[in-house]
């Protein structure tokens, strides 16, 4: 008797101590992996700003001409712009000092980053000597962009990211007896946890960075974030009526989602000016491809993506920018992204204006010197868009439904 007591004890006491032993060890596993992701996401994300507010204001002539003309002051009310640009910066301030060699330089001190600009003219071949910009973000509030919830700064035990910044995850391991207790609930909601763990998006981890960028874009312009997202789903739907597939399909969805991802390098103040633009101020806006195609380039995952982005407001007849492509000249992801960003510029919502039917859209996409083989693509498919169901790796993918 005492026997068959003693031997089912020994076996649940092993099982439970097996389970978790596993459990701790996948535990384990997944805050490894998800720290990389984080490493990265953070490192995506910071790149991405220091660029962006390199290009945008200290690669400016305006400023530099400010800076040589001894008006320091006027040079750092000019450059406070940037703050409202991007929410993430905490405080901005032109000094005098050694500028760093780079376009930026990036440093912590403590829970703040520190990031160091030189100021150069338009075209990059001119330093103001003595001077350099610098701006703060408060770490926390970067890591709070990047994994809400997930992860805190840890002076003591936090585990050092490639820019320095102390992390931990802000919900500790279970402790061994609640590992106890969920292994005895039986072997079935183990090997659930299990799939949980191990089944992940691959995709999901490569493109957390990503996710990360189109974020912080959408907190600078909401509205032409919204459009970025429709645009992609679009193009999405056309590439795949017009063959493509696989790696191509992909990279004509993420070309898509950061087409405009240049806009943040652009005055606020003109990107979300309601009336016309005038002809200074249009010429600033004919900027934002070339800038999404430097910011793109300065990424080793993004830059194959670079001329993609750079021709999407080419047109068929030679009339579009920035260099006046025509025909052939102008690559076919480009042409997409460039029928579909007109369509849901037509019938998207904005704050100035009401959309227009998508027949009527039609009409006068019919007379624009766009790949016309592609308008007609997507006219002829436009009633299969509301059942469309994009492939799993679309994270930024949002129902959109159209009355018909």
């Amino acid at each position: 008797m005492k026997r068959k007591l003693f031997v089912p004890i020994i076996i649940t006491l092993v099982t439970i101590l097996v389970v978790g032993v596993a459990f701790y060890g996948v535990q384990r596993y997944v805050a490894d992996r998800n720290f990389d992701t984080i490493d990265h996401a953070l490192k995506s994300v910071i790149d991405l700003q220091a660029s962006a507010v390199y290009n945008g204001y200290f690669a400016w002539t305006g400023l530099y001409d400010l800076i040589m003309e001894g008006k320091l002051a006027e040079a750092n009310e000019l450059a406070q712009d940037a703050k409202e640009s991007f929410p993430l910066i905490d405080s901005l301030e032109i000094g005098q000092g050694i500028p760093p060699e780079e376009n930026f330089v990036i440093t912590l001190d403590g829970e703040l980053l520190r990031i160091e600009y030189p100021i150069r003219n338009d075209d990059e071949t001119k330093t103001a000597p003595n001077t350099f910009a610098v701006t703060v973000i408060q770490a926390q509030n970067l890591l709070d962009i990047v994994s809400p919830h997930e992860f805190r700064i840890d002076t003591v035990h936090g585990r050092k990211t490639i820019y320095g910044i102390p992390v931990s995850p802000s919900v500790p391991f279970f402790s061994l007896w609640n590992i106890a207790f969920m292994a005895l609930l039986t072997s079935l909601i183990v090997w659930f946890i299990l799939q949980h763990y191990f089944r992940k998006s691959d995709f999901f981890l490569d493109t957390r960075g990503l996710e990360s960028i189109i974020y912080l874009f959408e907190q600078t312009e909401k509205v032409s974030a919204s459009h970025s997202r429709n645009v992609a789903i679009f193009a999405l739907f056309v590439g795949k009526k017009l063959g493509f597939k696989g790696k191509r399909l992909k990279n004509l969805y993420v070309a898509a989602l950061l087409h405009d991802i240049g806009k943040i390098g652009v005055s606020t103040s003109i990107v979300t000016k309601t009336g016309k633009l005038d002809s200074k101020e249009f010429a600033q806006m004919k900027q934002h491809p070339v800038i999404s195609a430097r910011i793109l380039r300065s990424f080793k995952e993004f830059e194959h993506l670079s001329n993609i982005v750079l021709h999407h407001h080419e047109r068929e007849d030679g009339s579009g920018y920035p260099d006046g492509l025509k025909g052939k000249e102008i690559p076919l992801e480009s042409k997409i992204i460039a029928v579909v960003d007109v369509f849901e510029a037509l019938v998207g919502e904005r704050p100035y204006r009401n959309p227009i039917h998508p027949s009527s859209a039609f009409e006068k996409m019919k007379q624009m010197p766009l790949d016309q083989r592609i308008v007609n693509v997507l006219i002829e498919h436009y009633g299969e868009l509301g059942t469309f169901k994009p492939p799993r790796w679309v994270l930024s993918y949002s129902p959109w439904m159209f009355a018909s």
